[in-house]
């Protein structure tokens, strides 16, 4: 008899772990639990970009399917398995609309509103280069009007959330792991800027490619590879061992096996492989699918 009741106490306290383990994994999707804010960019067309009308010498082409990027990513947010963050919590901004000042003042606007218990989102797809983002009216001749890693890690730092994600779907983007690099001007004095690597920061940084790879569009697709495998991913492709939660690492992993896969166009193709760092959990859910406990 002794035996039996202590069995069942050990079968007890099991199902007890087992299902308190899987409430907290529940518990930290922000979707539950407290409000998402994000900032959400997508430049397709750059001020500065090519124009065969105007007949002015671009600084630098224009790109395809940014904006469709960040509006699937910002549609993915508006899901229920993004959370079904409400409209007015997310700032979309796209091509014109992503000046460096605007970009800036919508993360400092909405991030502001978090408190410890929210999460926090800043997605960007554009160009990029070592050191930094570019934003709709970058001049290449001034790399102040550059969005500097430096500048996106002041705002992130500034809010209360303790979850904080960062998405880029932008060539060199891994850069931003490094410790130090200089974003260099045509002329002037080198900028240093640092890492999200500072214990601080307290992010998940996720990036499409390393900083000495490029990151790709498809016409078949519509899209930047990066973003369509992520965005995949996170409505359920990334859910590797079916508990209907997508977890950070569930999500690279995903991302990691489609972009480090692509052919390679030639010699020169560096290939894409995604970068992720920052200070997290790897069971951190990212989304949650329907009928998730």
């Amino acid at each position: 008899m002794k035996n039996i009741t202590n069995i069942l106490i050990f079968i007890a306290v099991a199902a007890g772990i087992f299902y308190g383990y899987k409430w907290l994994k529940g518990a930290d999707f922000s979707g539950n639990e407290g409000n998402t804010y994000a900032v959400v960019v997508g430049i397709s067309d750059y001020l500065n970009g090519s124009d065969p009308q105007s007949g002015v010498q671009a600084q630098l082409n224009d790109l395809r399917y940014c904006d469709d990027d960040a509006r699937i990513f910002y549609d993915f947010l508006r899901s229920p398995a993004g959370g079904s963050v409400p409209a007015e919590n997310i700032a979309l901004l796209i091509d014109n609309q992503a000046s460096k000042l605007q970009i800036i003042n919508q993360m400092e606007v909405f991030f502001a509103k978090s408190g410890p218990d929210d999460r926090v989102i800043f997605y960007f797809a554009g160009h990029g280069a070592n050191g930094f983002f570019a934003t709709y009216d970058i001049d290449m001749r001034n790399m102040n009007t550059s969005l500097k890693h430096k500048e996106v890690k002041e705002v992130f730092r500034k809010c209360r959330a303790k979850t904080r994600l960062c998405f880029a779907d932008a060539c060199m983007s891994g850069s931003m792991k490094n410790r130090a690099r200089e974003v260099v001007e045509m002329k002037p004095v080198p900028v240093s800027v640092r890492s999200f690597e500072d214990e601080e920061s307290g992010l998940v940084v996720l990036m499409a490619a390393r900083s000495y790879q490029y990151s790709s569009e498809n016409v078949s697709i519509g899209h930047g590879y990066f973003t369509k495998f992520l965005v995949d991913g996170l409505q359920g492709g990334a859910d590797k061992n079916k508990d209907e939660l997508v977890t950070i690492k569930e999500a690279f992993d995903y991302l990691y096996l489609h972009l480090a896969s692509l052919p390679k166009s030639g010699p020169e193709d560096k290939g894409q492989v995604p970068v992720i760092f920052g200070k997290y959990d790897p069971d951190m859910p990212v989304a949650k699918l329907k009928g998730a406990a």
